[in-house]
């Protein structure tokens, strides 16, 4: 007994006719005449008998359909949860990220997967790069966006989703407004408002400035650009940051202008290289790919 008998035999029953039956699997009579002959030598009993003209189901015949019936909707279950999973993936998605992203364009690249899934379960993981790379390596995450990642990282991929030169974000209406970009000199005597030092950025950013004591007055420090914008737009200090970010930021009383020479602020995809990415993560790469793509775009 093998599947495609039993296949003749369920669209013999739901058609009623052999003929029939043949349209509705792309093959000829006579083949379904000898697979229902097959199935009744191997099951050891008639299946149909003929009676004016037309098939009548024994009742053996009908014994054997209704277990037929309840394994194709077993199977059709199977089929549908296939497509479910091709369509929307598995049901939860975990996401680590860096403070930058997590405040402030993550929420927004969820809401729009959201939209095209909204039955999917999503966590947000927040911590520091070496942390996010920790967490896609070790498939505590699915997926981890950091803004650098070291020499060497092992256990993910990682690839770069966007890349930016950083601005000065100061108070509306501050004297650099009148500036058409921003260098190190410019801010001598300001409140500097920093990252922290752990933060990758903050090196690259304080090896630019004189090392002259009081030339940048720094008594503020926070893990997040974001809250760097929102001190600056309580008229706190002054700031660099991702442009992504000031943008974001743009409803706080904050101006930016371009930070000369160029501090560039990395985005980071990491995914696990050792195991084969779901359906969810690939698709929520490829669109806050995009999305960056597009917030970059318009900030330009």
């Amino acid at each position: 007994m093998n599947f495609k008998q039993v296949e003749a035999f369920r669209a013999v029953m739901l058609s009623g006719s052999m003929t029939a039956a043949a349209e509705a699997l792309h093959t000829s009579q006579p083949n379904i005449s000898r697979l229902i002959a097959q199935l009744e030598r191997a099951s050891g009993f008639k299946l149909f008998e003929r009676s004016g003209g037309r098939l009548q189901a024994t009742d053996e015949g009908a014994a054997l359909f209704a277990d037929v019936e309840r394994a194709f909707i077993g199977l059709q279950s199977i089929e549908d949860a296939a497509l479910n999973i091709r369509r929307g993936g598995t049901g939860r998605l975990r996401i680590a990220a860096v403070p930058s992203l997590s405040l402030t364009v993550l929420p927004h690249v969820i809401q729009r997967f959201r939209q095209e899934h909204p039955g999917v379960a999503i966590s947000i993981h927040t911590h520091d790069s070496p942390a996010v790379a920790r967490w896609a390596a070790s498939r505590f995450c699915d997926v981890g966006l950091a803004s650098y990642v070291g020499e060497q990282t092992p256990g993910v991929i990682a690839k770069v989703l966007c890349d930016v030169p950083g601005v000065c974000v100061f108070p509306r209406g501050h004297r650099l407004q009148t500036l058409a970009s921003v260098t190190p000199n410019d801010l001598e005597g300001e409140e500097f408002i920093s990252l922290l030092h752990n933060d990758g950025s903050r090196a690259r950013i304080d090896r630019l400035f004189p090392e002259t004591k009081g030339f940048r007055r720094m008594n503020l420090e926070t893990p997040y650009a974001a809250t760097i914008c929102s001190l600056v737009g309580l008229g706190l200090g002054v700031g660099i940051v991702s442009p992504l970010v000031a943008q974001e930021c743009r409803h706080l009383s904050i101006d930016t202008r371009p930070f000369l020479p160029d501090i560039r602020f990395t985005t980071y995809l990491l995914l696990p290289s050792d195991r084969p990415h779901s359906v969810l993560a690939q698709r929520f790469a490829r669109l806050i790919g995009q999305m960056l793509s597009d917030a970059t775009q318009a900030w330009r």
